[in-house]
């Protein structure tokens, strides 16, 4: 069941692999291919536009060890274990004996992870390093031996001559490996998949032992010789500056030693006042005792009420609609044989809110800078240090550590710029430390929506032609101001099923608010209002939700069409349930990875709306660490559920009314519903896994609050006011 397509594809692009001495061990490295970020990476004024093409390494000394450096950023998804065991697979090494470690940051290596690519990028890569470092093994022990390469195999981290029962160690190798040259991508043989010990196994993460015990380095717990800690006062308004501040009191804060005035930096960070201390909590005092006034700027008056209001008003405007995706005849008509569906779904602005806040310390002399941050993008970090310290880019150092979390936001450089001023302006190194209210009301959130949705279905209850108009602030024109397309990073994928005449286009409502790529992009919103509305086509057809989406998937698609069926059979669905309760199904493509959720909720007069439980099927191709993948897509129901019922962010008087978890609501652990994991088990092409399950989940809550009220829920989050309370029955 490989996939052909995607093998042909791999063989096309560069490869590069070259050996040689370190110490006294073996080194490999290998070229990967880039990809296109695309939405998910705005850039920062300053980030690099040119592709990367990183180098991975394996090293392997004599005592048998190997360290493989991992060149995506870990933040819990599990890249620190899953990239090396693609290595070790192919290696065929002794997983006990590895070790992962992290890459250098340098503009040749591709050190950015978003976007669930980390997997489907280097998976092949990553094999034919495993493959060739086996290979140069092979070969040294078949010279050491006098036998030929094909007499011998491998296993564990040995080389086996089966004729002979002789056998030796990788390490006892490896001086003799790299002194070879390294083979030729064309003879290198990777292994059978239906061979793998490794791949698809439940394997301890590499990254736990650290993390538990208190040794796993994140940004925040950065110390280094001399270092001052900054907390930072940024005007409440998104573009506003400092107009006056009398820092006396704080100044004489004990443990405080500077304060420094900061200016805007466009679509990045407002006007600021920094305290520096010698510690944090003496900087989070010093910045309270300081005397502020700001000037809140011109977008002081705007308010999200009004952006909604002006929305609504234009969402029929189709003279400033900007086409994103067009095919067939687009137009919906009525007719005798034909009816209209029409609906119209709300998304606000949502927060990221990682569990670590936004922090990064900088030390930049006259001729360099060194990073110490947890980032996303570690590159163009990079290139904004070198620009505001006016260094060459290879004068810049940027250490990445662990992350408590990034969903997106720690893509953008808003706090690498802060730390890199501030270590400017203050001569020696600094730390700058946000807090929770920092990081929420000074955050990139995802972009507010409305979307509309009209089909016309034909006799059978079948989509003939569906549109969906996209109403809302432009990411690409937040940091693209003159943009001729605005549309470009707001959606317009076609949908995963059989519809032969779609119009997908967008109206840019002006707002002030920063906006950012959030954990699925725009697929989070696509997710929720295009589920939905193919359950309300599936209502008005008078159609099962799953037949009906089993339907329109139709034969040509019998991966999807099987993450629909085991969901729905997992979840019992068509099975009574009690009065009150409902369950909801939705599906998504997200880029190859198909996902089914299936949602039971209760709804009632007391306690609103309760998620009981959420099934997942979930087809990523091959799976490398079937334990990891089980946990990400907990962390995405988790996730989606908060997002669902909870997430908004509300601006009144140009600033951010939320301030940390007491107003933005996560889920909590008694609101937590059952989750059920399935994984499919194939051969296909890896694919992504952190952000797929977030997007059909919001639908598949609001299609099972349907089946329990027959009310619809049109916009998020799902709130008990928001339904005709009074046709409910108490449970």
């Amino acid at each position: 069941m490989s996939d052909s397509r995607g093998e042909s594809e791999l063989s096309r692009r560069s490869f590069v692999v070259s050996a040689a001495i370190a110490g006294a061990g073996l080194v490999i490295g290998i070229r990967i291919p880039t990809r296109q970020r695309g939405a998910f990476a705005a850039p920062s004024p300053a980030s690099n536009a040119e592709p990367f093409a990183p180098n991975v390494w394996i090293r392997l000394d004599e005592s048998g060890d190997v360290t493989i450096l991992v060149h995506k950023s870990e933040m819990g998804q599990g890249v620190w274990t899953a990239l090396p065991m693609i290595v070790a697979e192919e290696m065929d090494v002794d997983w006990r004996r590895v070790r992962a470690d992290r890459a250098p940051t340098r503009p040749d290596l591709e050190t950015a992870t978003g976007g669930s690519s980390s997997v489907s990028d280097s998976y092949m890569p990553l094999r034919r390093a495993g493959a060739a470092a086996r290979a140069m093994l092979v070969a040294a022990a078949a010279k050491r031996w006098g036998v030929t390469d094909s007499e011998c195999t491998t296993n564990a981290g040995e080389v086996i001559h089966a004729a002979t029962r002789r056998r030796l160690a990788y390490g006892a190798l490896a001086r003799d490996a790299a002194a070879l040259p390294p083979p030729d991508e064309k003879s290198l043989t990777l292994k059978d998949p239906r061979t793998f010990r490794l791949l698809g196994r439940d394997t301890p993460r590499l990254d736990t032992p650290a993390k538990v015990t208190g040794r796993a380095t994140f940004g925040i717990d950065v110390k280094v010789p001399g270092m001052l800690v900054a907390v930072v006062a940024r005007c409440p308004t998104f573009a506003g500056k400092v107009a006056r501040v009398d820092d006396t009191r704080a100044r004489a804060v004990p443990g405080v030693r500077q304060v420094i005035t900061l200016d805007p930096v466009p679509r990045q960070l407002p006007g600021r006042v920094a305290v520096l201390a010698d510690d944090t909590w003496s900087a989070m005092q010093g910045r309270k005792a300081l005397d502020i006034q700001w000037d809140l700027g011109d977008d002081a008056g705007f308010s999200t009420d009004t952006m909604w209001q002006d929305a609504r008003r234009r969402v029929d405007d189709d003279a400033d609609a900007k086409i994103n995706r067009a095919q067939g005849d687009t137009a919906v008509r009525q007719g005798d044989d034909h009816r209209i569906v029409e609906a119209t779904y709300e998304l606000p602005f949502l927060a990221h809110a990682c569990m670590e806040p936004m922090n990064c310390t900088a030390s930049v002399t006259a001729d360099r800078v060194e990073l110490w941050l947890p980032s996303q993008f570690p590159e163009p970090a990079r290139a904004v240090a070198a620009r505001l310290a006016k260094v060459p880019l290879e004068k810049v150092d940027a250490h990445v550590t662990f992350m408590g979390g990034g969903f997106g936001r720690r893509a953008y450089q808003d706090f690498v710029v802060e730390a890199v001023q501030l270590s400017q302006r203050a001569g020696v190194p600094v730390k700058v430390v946000w807090t929770r209210e920092d990081d929420m009301q000074h955050d990139l959130y995802r972009p507010a929506q409305l979307q509309r949705f009209r089909a016309s279905l034909d006799g059978n209850g079948r989509p003939i032609t569906l549109q969906n108009r996209i109403v809302g602030p432009s990411t690409e024109a937040w940091w693209n101001p003159a943009t001729t397309t605005p549309q470009r990073r707001e959606g317009g994928e076609a949908p995963p099923y059989d519809v032969t005449n779609t119009l997908n286009d967008f109206v840019r409502v002006p707002a002030p608010v920063p906006l950012g790529a959030w954990r699925a992009v725009q697929n989070g919103q696509n997710g929720f209002c295009f589920e939905s509305f193919i359950d309300e086509c599936a209502h008005a057809a008078t159609a099962d939700p799953v037949s009906y989406r089993l339907q329109l998937l139709g034969a040509s698609r019998p991966r999807q069409q099987a993450v629909v069926k085991l969901a729905a059979e997992r979840a019992q669905w068509g099975t009574k349930l009690p009065r009150g309760r409902g369950r909801g199904i939705a599906f998504f493509d997200y880029g190859g990875t198909y996902v089914a959720e299936v949602a039971e909720v209760t709804v009632s007069k007391r306690d609103g709306v309760h998620v009981d439980r959420v099934v997942c099927a979930f087809d990523c191709g091959t799976l490398i660490n079937p334990d990891t993948v089980r946990a990400q897509v907990e962390s995405a129901v988790i996730w989606a559920t908060s997002a669902a019922l909870y997430g908004e962010i509300t601006v009144k008087d140009g600033r951010t009314v939320q301030s940390n978890f007491h107003d933005y609501r996560v889920l909590r652990l008694a609101e937590a519903p059952v989750v059920e994991v399935y994984l499919v088990r194939n051969l296909e092409t890896p694919t992504g896994v952190g952000d797929p399950a977030v997007p059909p989940l919001a639908a598949a809550i609001a299609n099972a609050i349907f089946a329990a009220t027959g009310q619809r829920l049109r916009r998020m989050p799902f709130r008990l006011a928001d339904l005709d309370v009074a046709a409910l029955r108490d449970i």
